[in-house]
């Protein structure tokens, strides 16, 4: 995982893939966080001594960019943002994690009720995996 903003041109396949998922990343953030009111995430640069408010359309964009130019484009700052309408990378990046893991966490205990409910209703073990299975969800049946 990249410290998004990525200073330089990406020299190696390795930061071109690191970017590639920053961008999936961003834009999954977006989506997850946009609707809480999250507009993007801010970042301080040692060369203004500022922080800098990027909305995740610009970091996305920033990125494509990047990936397609091997430089990020010059862009405004942003005019007058609210601070705590921004969260830091760190932040956008742990949530992200804790989205991720809860929601397959969350996914095997419902896999694990419905194969326990299926047994408990007469259904074979191998019919409970192979509907666990179509379904997407883990395909053992055993809790």
């Amino acid at each position: 995982m990249s410290d998004v903003p990525f200073d330089g041109e990406p020299s190696s396949e390795e930061e071109r893939e690191a970017l590639r998922q920053d961008l999936v990343d961003v834009e999954v953030l977006g989506e997850l966080l946009g609707p809480r009111g999250i507009k993007g995430t801010v970042f301080y640069c040692p060369d203004c001594e500022e922080d800098h408010y990027l909305t995740w359309e610009l970091l996305a964009g920033n990125l494509r960019e990047l990936l397609q130019q091997g430089e990020s484009p010059v862009h405004e700052p942003a005019y007058d943002p609210d601070p705590d309408e921004y969260v830091s990378w760190d932040y956008a990046r742990g949530f992200l994690d804790g989205y991720e893991s809860f929601r397959d966490e969350e996914l095997d205990v419902m896999a694990r009720r419905i194969a326990e409910e299926l047994r408990n209703r007469g259904w074979q073990a191998a019919a409970v995996t192979e509907l666990l299975g179509v379904l997407g969800l883990r395909s053992s049946p055993e809790p």
